[in-house]
């Protein structure tokens, strides 16, 4: 919930009607902010983390560790409502840059019970933080007004950093997907676009190099709500002030997944 200081984090249940969902928050948010992306690492499922992206100047991203006994409980009788709202770890997150500098394109990253150090590391070193994703113990996140899209290695603790202005990605990246492919070089990077010329949806594949995948000449508003079909055959994706959601499929009948695209390359 983007609110300001004050937004919350909310879960929805997509089975059940409105007057039937829960009516208040989850944990995630602890204090309030201005939280914008969401994403959850599984990969033991009786110690997931799940992670919130703040979109303040001064917003560190935030990890939440669930109550063990909760996740426990929740494996055993198949019941996951309480996960995120039973009390849990909170932690956020704190950049090291090689070298301190804010220009360092690596560095190293830890975790910390102070939100108030974690909000000043911020400041200084990824400020306003829009989309997440999370694949094989990798985290992806950008910043939208540095434009620049962070990756984060859950286990070993190290990140890199890299620019998105490529070609006619020349907007402020918002929300991201990744779709993997058993050939590691059909995977790509998917990111929506804010406050460009002309709004799309661009990627980057496994060796650095940007594509875009949608440009409109005639759409002004963000492109936001991205998302894929199971199959990964559809890509959806909104116009945010037009009010307009589009499902889109590649003309050879492929996943997005797989094989190479046949996209406009951003040569510079």
């Amino acid at each position: 919930e983007e609110n300001g200081s004050s937004g919350q984090v909310w879960e929805v249940d997509p089975a059940l009607p409105s007057n039937s969902q829960r009516n208040f928050p989850t944990v995630l948010g602890g204090t309030g902010g201005n939280y914008e992306s969401f994403a959850y690492d599984a990969r033991d499922r009786f110690n997931p983390t799940f992670y919130v992206t703040n979109d303040s100047s001064s917003g560190s991203l935030v990890r939440f560790t669930p109550d063990a006994n909760t996740v426990q409980q929740a494996e055993q009788s198949g019941d996951y409502s309480n996960v995120l709202t039973t009390s849990g770890t909170l932690e956020w997150l704190m950049l090291h840059p090689v070298s301190g500098s804010a220009g360092d394109a690596s560095g190293t990253f830890s975790w910390t019970s102070s939100r108030n150090t974690a909000d000043s590391n911020a400041n200084q070193f990824y400020q306003n933080t829009e989309g997440i994703d999370i694949r094989n113990g990798l985290l992806y996140f950008v910043t939208k007004r540095s434009k620049h899209l962070y990756i984060l290695d859950l286990d070993a603790l190290t990140y890199t950093k890299t620019s998105t202005v490529s070609g006619a990605f020349d907007g402020q990246p918002d929300q991201i997907k990744r779709i993997l492919d058993q050939d590691p070089e059909s995977e790509m990077l998917y990111f929506c676009e804010e406050a460009g010329s002309d709004n799309g949806i661009h990627a980057r594949d496994y060796e650095g190099n940007f594509y875009t995948i949608i440009d409109s000449d005639t759409l002004s508003s963000e492109t936001t709500g991205l998302a894929f079909s199971p199959d990964n055959k559809h890509m959806y994706i909104s116009y945010q002030s037009d009010g307009l959601i589009y499902d889109i499929v590649r003309e050879d009948g492929y996943p997005f997944g797989s094989m190479r695209l046949d996209i406009k390359y951003h040569a510079d």
